[in-house]
């Protein structure tokens, strides 16, 4: 007894530390969509991506800047043995000629600075710098659309979650009365008030309502793994998601006027803007293949010194005395010599490799050229689309609404019909089915209208990325 007594506070530290950890596992995070916007696009492979290629259009650019400046070499020499033989003809003072063999082991050290500025070559320098700029401008705003993308690509996913929790909660809703009705026919077919194939009839119906409310949950399931897997959420922990009001407000006289909403996203598209972008730099860098054809004119400046000490000297093989020099820092100092030049190059002819990088750079441009006229085309279709998909969902709004009223007056008719004998079971569970139907349909309606907005923020590319 007293065994167990003693161990009784271990036992209940554990249950404790199981307790909480059970507690920290199911512990869920609620999210809004903003916040999961936010998340997504930090964690997207598409923004890294497209942060990465406006980095590097960042060196780009700073290289293309750099070609304007000098070019800055320093080198340096240091050989610290060098054996030289050499026959040295010498004339003795009787004039006879002999050749001795002379032999020298030095050591020597030397620098030299070398720099070249480029004054001419055929503006291949002004149109790689026009490049950089421009391809640099387009990676900024294939970035700003990417986020984008991610940001409209979330928010549909999110309130499709939205839309799937209200059409489970309404498969439930659907379930109760059908579960209610079957209880209180129970209860009257014992009694013999009701007939034994309405009972039957409604244990059918409470399985197909059963059915609805898995699938619905099986639904929900899916939308809520979708929506992690896109924005990378950590798949191990649960989430809530959390419903923002339902927008109903009806989007201002501007947006009638279609003609000038397409003004309007033709100004302000991010991607038209990084095409546009993309076809100047494009047509600079056909200036930039082209500017071999041309002559380069360069400036160059070499500055060298070097210094050397003997150590060894010998004539036919007999060791001399080694000169007196001097040191080679005094060397070093003293024998400083550069020189200031003019270099004229120009290739007549490079076997057609200018010609093949000019046509390139051409078939680039219209390459380009013809996407770019597609996106305006698209950029149009788009507008007009979401325009007239504002319409259509403004129109369902009102529809459903008128809709769900009658059904709920049906239904409510009908139910009170049936529960004094004067209306079938038949028109009971089709009444209760229109009423789901136009229950689903309003949701449907009121989620969709305001995903159409957000539509058309996105293709009119208003969508504010600051404000994630």
């Amino acid at each position: 007894m007293k065994k167990w007594l003693l161990a009784l506070p271990a036992h209940l530290c554990l249950v404790s530390s199981l307790a909480i950890a059970q507690g920290a596992a199911n512990t869920v995070e609620t999210l809004t969509l903003e916040k999961v916007i936010k998340i997504a696009i930090e964690n997207a492979v598409a923004t890294a991506q497209a942060k990465n290629n406006y980095e590097l259009t960042g060196a780009q650019l700073l290289q293309a800047y750099g070609q304007f400046l000098p070019s800055l070499a320093v080198s340096a020499t240091y050989t610290p043995l060098n054996s030289n033989q050499r026959i040295n003809p010498t004339t003795l003072p009787g004039g006879q000629v002999i050749f001795p063999l002379f032999g020298q082991q030095t050591t020597s050290i030397g620098f030299s600075l070398n720099s070249s500025l480029n004054l001419f070559n055929g503006l291949a320098d002004q149109a790689a710098l026009q490049n950089a700029i421009h391809a640099r401008e387009s990676a900024g705003y294939t970035l700003k659309r990417a986020k984008q993308d991610i940001a409209f690509s979330v928010a549909q996913a999110y309130l499709q979650i939205l839309l799937n929790q209200e059409l489970l909660a309404i498969a439930q809703e659907n379930l109760k009365v059908s579960q209610e009705r079957l209880r209180q026919l129970q209860e009257q077919a014992r009694l013999g008030a009701r007939a034994i194939a309405d009972l039957y009839q409604q244990e059918a119906q409470k399985a197909a309502d059963e059915l609805a409310v898995i699938r619905a949950e099986n639904t929900l399931r899916n939308s809520k793994l979708a929506l992690i897997r896109q924005a990378r959420l950590d798949p191990t922990k649960e989430y809530k998601f959390e419903s923002p009001p339902i927008d109903t407000t009806l989007l201002g006289a501007e947006y009638q006027d279609e003609a000038r909403l397409i003004a309007v996203a033709q100004e302000q598209r991010a991607d038209l803007k990084a095409a546009q972008e993309s076809l100047t730099a494009a047509s600079w860098a056909i200036t930039q293949a082209r500017g071999t054809f041309l002559p380069a004119l360069n400036l160059n400046f070499t500055l060298f010194t070097n210094g050397f000490s003997v150590f060894n000297q010998s004539i036919d093989g007999n060791t001399i005395p080694n000169p007196v020099l001097p040191t080679v820092g005094e060397q070093l100092n003293k024998q400083i010599s550069f020189n200031i030049g003019l270099q004229l190059s120009w290739t007549i002819f490079d076997r057609f490799s200018t010609n093949l990088r000019a046509e390139q750079a051409l078939i680039n441009y219209r390459n380009q050229e013809l996407q770019y006229e597609d996106l305006k085309i698209r950029v149009v279709a788009e507008v007009r689309q979401a325009l007239g998909d504002y319409q259509a969902a403004l129109k369902q709004l009102e529809s459903t609404s008128k809709g769900l009223l009658s059904a709920k007056q049906a239904y409510e008719t009908i139910q009170k019909r049936y529960e004094v004998g004067s209306a079938t079971f038949v028109e009971v569970a089709a009444a209760q089915a229109a009423l789901v139907r136009a229950q689903s349909d309003r949701a449907q309606a009121l989620f969709n209208f305001t995903f159409q907005k957000k539509i058309l923020e996105y293709f009119l590319g208003s969508v504010d990325i600051d404000a994630f």
